[in-house]
C-alpha cells in the first residue's frame, strides 16, 4: 500500500484531469475559458492544461509551433508566456467557482532534449511537467499522414525494442512528473504490426521501461483518450496497467487527453476505479 501523503490530484474529493489540450495546442480546438466550462459541468476539481511543446530538430516537421490567438508562433520560450498567463488568469476566475487550473505542458521527446527541457522549468513554474513520446528518430507515429513512414523503417522487434529504450531515456532525466499515455505507440502500430506488437512491449519493453520508472520515481497517467481511438482500454492497456501496480510504479493521475471541450474528463467515473490508488486492485496479483 503506498504513503498516501505521496499522492497527487486523486485526494481530493473530486476528480481532476491532468492531460488537457485547448487551442494553444495545433491540433485542438476550444479556449481555456471553455473547457472549465465543461470540467465544472463534469463535477471535476482540477484540470490541468497540458499544452504541446514540440521542438525536436530532427523530425523536419510542421509540429514545433504554438497556436496564440489564432496564428502560428515556433516553440521557443518567449512565445510561450501569454499560454501560462493565460492558465493563471482561469485560476483565478474559476477557484471562487470550485474549479483549480493548473499549469502544465506536454514536452515532446527526442535524445538530446534534456537541456532545452531544463531551461523551459526553470524559465515557468509548472505544476505538471508531462513527457509525450510521439516520434523515433525523427518519424513521427502518431499522425495518420506520417505513421507509414515510420513502421516502414522498424520490424516490430525493432519498433518496441526503440520505443522502450527512449520512454526509459526520458524517464531516467527524473526531469518528467510524469509519462504520457505509456504505450502510445499503440494507437497505429496495433493496427499495423497485429497481436505482436502488444505480446512484444509486455514482455520484452516493459521490463527495461519499468527499472526506469522505479528507479527515477517518474510516475504514469491512465490516459483514455485511447476510447476515441477504437480501443476497449486505456493507454496503457489494463495488463500493463496491473503490471506497473504490482512492480510499485504510481499512477495518481487521470487524463483524458482531450482535444475539445466535450472530451475533457472522458470516462473517468470507471477510470477512476483503476488509478485510485488505494483501491484493492493495488495489491491484488
Amino acid at each position: 500500500m503506498p504513503d498516501l501523503d505521496m499522492l497527487g490530484p486523486l485526494q481530493t474529493a473530486g476528480l481532476a484531469d491532468y492531460h488537457c489540450h485547448c487551442d494553444y495546442s495545433i491540433d485542438a480546438v476550444g479556449s481555456i475559458d471553455e473547457y472549465c466550462q465543461a470540467a465544472l459541468k463534469k463535477g471535476l476539481v482540477e484540470i490541468c492544461f497540458t499544452t504541446h511543446w514540440d521542438t525536436s530538430p530532427i523530425s523536419g516537421s510542421n509540429d514545433n509551433v504554438i497556436r496564440i490567438k489564432g496564428k502560428l508562433k515556433p516553440t521557443i520560450p518567449d512565445n510561450l508566456e501569454p499560454y501560462v498567463e493565460d492558465v493563471r488568469r482561469a485560476n483565478e476566475k474559476f477557484f471562487p467557482l470550485g474549479l483549480r487550473v493548473k499549469l502544465g505542458l506536454e514536452y515532446g521527446w527526442y535524445p538530446g532534449c534534456e537541456e532545452t527541457a531544463i531551461a523551459l522549468k526553470e524559465r515557468y513554474d509548472f505544476d505538471h511537467f508531462l513527457c509525450g513520446l510521439h516520434e523515433l528518430d525523427g518519424l513521427c507515429f502518431s499522425c495518420k499522414e506520417c505513421y507509414p513512414r515510420c513502421f516502414a523503417k522498424y520490424s516490430v522487434e525493432e519498433l518496441v525494442e526503440k520505443y522502450a529504450e527512449e520512454i526509459a531515456a526520458a524517464a531516467s532525466t527524473g526531469l518528467f512528473d510524469c509519462i504520457a499515455h505509456l504505450d502510445y505507440i499503440r494507437k497505429y502500430a496495433h493496427a499495423h504490426y497485429g497481436e505482436e506488437l502488444d505480446r512484444l512491449l509486455f514482455e520484452r519493453g516493459l521490463p527495461q521501461i519499468l527499472e526506469a520508472l522505479l528507479t527515477s520515481g517518474t510516475s504514469l497517467e491512465i490516459n483514455t483518450g485511447a476510447l476515441r481511438r477504437g480501443f476497449s482500454d486505456y493507454f496503457p492497456s489494463m495488463k500493463i496497467i496491473n503490471a506497473v501496480k504490482r512492480a510499485g510504479v504510481m499512477i495518481p493521475f487521470l487524463g483524458s487527453d482531450a482535444h475539445a471541450p466535450n472530451e475533457v474528463g472522458h470516462d473517468f467515473d470507471a477510470a477512476e476505479i483503476i488509478a485510485s490508488p488505494w483501491s484493492e486492485a493495488w495489491s491484488q496479483d
